[in-house]
């Protein structure tokens, strides 16, 4: 959706084009885009002359003679065209003004989202929705944006949006005003610091004053005029740029989804009061614990999920919940038969989702209560069934290790483990969902000094 730059260079285009042009005629393919009676929208408008086009937040705003005014809001996919009386209807065209001079001025809109409304300019400010629009960053006050803030204990990224508390800022310019104030997108909006504050508001208006001169940021859809693509662009640091190293800190950029918008940003540089977690997870035998071994030395907090579920199957419950699974063979005096259940499994697939289903998820809940409980400011999580987890989201960075079948085999004997069943184990693996999911991806075939090498080569860690 284009946002304030994106609104203003449009603004700064159309205004010579129309003004001074008086309609001589109308054409309108689409009624539900005129938020008028489409007659009366005719009527009041057939004659009059534009004088000027201004901006409130993401509205322009066409001013006509006899103080007339045509509200106009782009939405997703809204653009404007110049042209001439003898052109016949476009493609997804919504309507055209015709003018004295045989020019025309039309309205395209591929999604049929945007709006178009006749005002007289004294009711301009006082009917939704320009009347329920806050001030833009160059407008409001740092003591008038505060004061909003307060009133709302929603993540900062989703306030920010919002155009009733300032206006103009959309998904582009949130991302990018947050990475440059350090403000993590998920802090409470109500418990942002003055400073913080502050800075918000200082990058906003300088980013958009960029964005402004850029002619803004060509995204998908957004152009500011037939055959022209807006610069910005090749300014922005992290909007739609996941994975990419942070420009501050070279840590991966991560995103996550705020109020079901696409948010990005560097959980280090932005790291708010949570710890860095990151997550390592990869088939049996591929590495994994080594890894863990390596960022305990670094000072991180390791969670491992495989002594959880160790200590899980000394419970009375989950042992009774495998001998349903498995029959009265695989809980013996000493606890669970592991070796049992490998070769049950080997045989029987479904019996792994079964058990899956009873453990992991008092898996996922201890772990869940480790993070919280924790003070470090660095935790890692080894967990095996990470991808498609609730933790998968909770990790600001994922590495993916894996080893040949041969590499796994010869740990797997000599660690004395059933080697046939564990490697049939591995099959069920999402080897592909991990490798899309993970930042880091690790050969874990070499030896430990190796492996090392290759993780002290990553400066971020």
């Amino acid at each position: 959706m284009p946002e304030l730059p994106e609104v203003e260079t449009v603004k700064r285009i159309l205004e010579p084009i129309v003004k001074g042009e008086t309609i001589s005629a109308i054409k309108i393919y689409r009624k539900k885009n005129i938020l008028n009676d489409a007659d009366y929208f005719i009527s009041s408008l057939v004659g009059e002359t534009f004088t000027h086009v201004s901006r409130l937040g993401k509205y322009l705003i066409f001013h006509l003679t006899h103080k007339k005014a045509i509200i106009s809001h782009l939405r997703m996919e809204g653009k404007y065209f110049e042209g001439n009386i003898e052109e016949s209807r476009f493609p997804h065209d919504i309507m055209r003004y015709e003018f004295l001079d045989g020019k025309t001025l039309r309205y395209n809109d591929v999604r049929t989202f945007g709006t178009i409304e006749f005002r007289y300019e004294k009711d301009l400010l006082t009917i939704p929705p320009l009347s329920l629009l806050a001030l833009d960053p160059f407008s409001i006050s740092l003591e008038g944006l505060e004061s909003a803030l307060r009133k709302t204990n929603r993540p900062i990224k989703e306030a920010i949006m919002d155009q009733h508390i300032i206006s103009g800022i959309g998904n582009i310019y949130a991302d990018e005003t947050l990475f440059a104030a350090r403000i993590n997108p998920l802090k409470k909006a109500k418990t942002l610091s003055k400073e913080e504050v502050c800075s918000i508001l200082k990058e906003a208006r300088r980013i958009l004053t960029l964005a402004i001169k850029e002619g803004g940021s060509t995204i998908k859809s957004y152009h500011p005029k037939e055959g022209v693509s807006g610069l910005m662009q090749n300014e922005l640091l992290v909007y739609g740029k996941s994975k990419s190293p942070c420009p501050r800190c070279t840590f991966p950029l991560k995103r996550i989804v705020v109020n079901g918008r696409g948010t990005t940003y560097c959980p280090v540089c932005q790291k708010g009061d949570r710890p860095l977690i990151i997550g390592v997870t990869g088939p049996i035998a591929s590495g994994k614990s080594e890894v863990s071994k390596y960022l305990e030395k670094k000072g991180y907090e390791i969670i491992d999920a495989d002594k959880i579920v160790a200590s899980l199957y000394k419970e009375k419950s989950i042992l009774i919940g495998v001998k349903k699974i498995f029959g009265q063979e695989s809980v013996t005096s000493f606890g669970l038969n592991r070796d049992y259940c490998r070769k049950e499994i080997a045989k029987d697939g479904s019996k792994k989702t079964q058990l899956e289903k009873l453990v992991w998820p008092k898996v996922f809940e201890k772990i869940e209560h480790e993070i919280r409980r924790s003070t470090a400011k660095r935790i890692l999580l080894d967990v095996p069934l990470l991808i498609g987890s609730p933790l998968e989201k909770e990790c600001d960075l994922i590495i993916y290790i894996e080893a040949n079948r041969e590499t796994q085999a010869e740990r797997l004997s000599k660690r004395g483990k059933d080697v046939a069943s564990s490697l049939k184990m591995n099959e069920s693996f999402p080897r592909k969902e991990a490798k899309k999911a993970a930042s880091i991806l690790l050969d874990g075939n070499g030896s430990v000094a190796s492996l090392q090498k290759i993780l002290a080569s990553i400066p971020y860690l």
